[in-house]
């Protein structure tokens, strides 16, 4: 996770370095707005328009906190220095975003928001207009402002995958039941436990490995099926749409090993795959 975060940031970073720099003047009570930004508690709960529920876990404030205060800090050494440029306190962004590599799955949605709303405050204390799509790429994983790329591969079973933002599309190959063995990825990004028998749970945010033979089928207590069909590989059973299988660059995201076969994670009703 941690690698696939300081690879974002760094293409982030030097995204803003290709871009030509335009100089800005830092307002006059930037200071001011700048002290008041910092001594206000945050990741707290917010009313309407910027509703927040507040931080699910409250040992995460403060480390959370000190990391957006950071940002606040490196923007006004910008406005401080002899050339501040749209440019610099673009750099500043992406250094600031990088910090949340190693809390990144402590992060819900809407904290990544706050996290979002709280680097556009600082961005308006400075008249800054843009952050060169980075915040776009920290929230959802890509800028839509591009236009999306499509990746196409094919793994060792012959499986075609496709995808396009954050859609993989996976095309099975034709398969034949040998009794082999294989490791499925399951991570549980629900509220709920996942029971797959008495003793056996996934945990909110906990992954668990399977040994799945092909001639057996893994059954979850949310209702969804994972099996082996007739002619195709994996099928996955799964009514309620609460599975959304994991390829590409989610892989490392997730910190999918190389040995797995297949990965999925498990959402709430409704968030799966179509």
């Amino acid at each position: 996770m941690t690698k696939y975060l300081q690879i974002l940031i760094l293409f982030l970073t030097l995204s803003a370095c290709g871009q030509k720099a335009t100089e800005m003047k830092t307002p006059e009570n930037a200071n001011e707005q700048f002290a008041e930004f910092i001594a206000k508690k945050k990741f707290v709960e917010q009313p309407y328009p910027n509703y927040y529920s507040g931080i699910a876990n409250e040992k995460m404030r403060p480390i959370f906190t000190e990391k957006i205060d950071q940002i606040a800090s490196d923007f006004k050494n910008v406005g401080e220095s002899e050339n501040p440029t749209d440019k610099k306190y673009q750099e500043k962004i992406g250094i600031g975003l990088s910090r949340f590599a190693d809390t990144y799955l402590e992060l819900d949605t809407e904290d990544r928001e706050m996290v979002c709303v709280y680097i556009e405050e600082l961005m308006d204390i400075v008249g800054l207009e843009s952050s060169n799509g980075q915040l776009n790429k920290f929230m959802y994983g890509f800028d839509p402002m591009e236009k999306p790329k499509e990746k196409k591969w094919t793994d060792s079973h012959g499986n075609a995958f496709i995808e396009k933002v954050t859609e993989v599309s996976i095309i099975p190959a034709k398969y034949d039941k040998t009794g082999k063995t294989y490791k499925i990825f399951l991570y549980n990004e629900t509220t709920e436990n996942i029971v797959i028998i008495k003793d056996l749970i996934i945990k909110p945010r906990e992954f668990k490995v399977f040994n799945l033979s092909d001639t057996d089928t893994l059954k979850l207590d949310n209702g969804v099926k994972f099996m082996f069909g007739e002619t195709h590989g994996l099928e996955v059973e799964d009514k309620k749409s609460q599975v959304s299988g994991l390829g590409g660059k989610y892989l490392t995201s997730y910190g999918v090993s190389n040995e797995i076969d297949w990965a999925f994670v498990i959402v709430p009703t409704g968030k799966g795959d179509d």
